[in-house]
């Protein structure tokens, strides 16, 4: 099989894809409202930069 060059966009959404369909068969959808706290998305930011 030839190997294909995938942006991180499209990888990204099939993540998120993947994540929610996930969620959705454990019965536990995150209401589409849902905003995570500053603190969350800090400690979220720097787990990326470590990576």
């Amino acid at each position: 099989m030839k190997r294909r060059v995938v942006s991180k966009a499209a990888v990204k959404q099939a993540a998120v894809r993947s994540t929610k369909a996930s969620a959705k068969l454990e019965r536990r959808v995150v209401p589409a409202t849902f905003v995570r706290e500053p603190r969350v998305e800090r400690f979220l930011a720097e787990r990326r930069q470590r990576d």
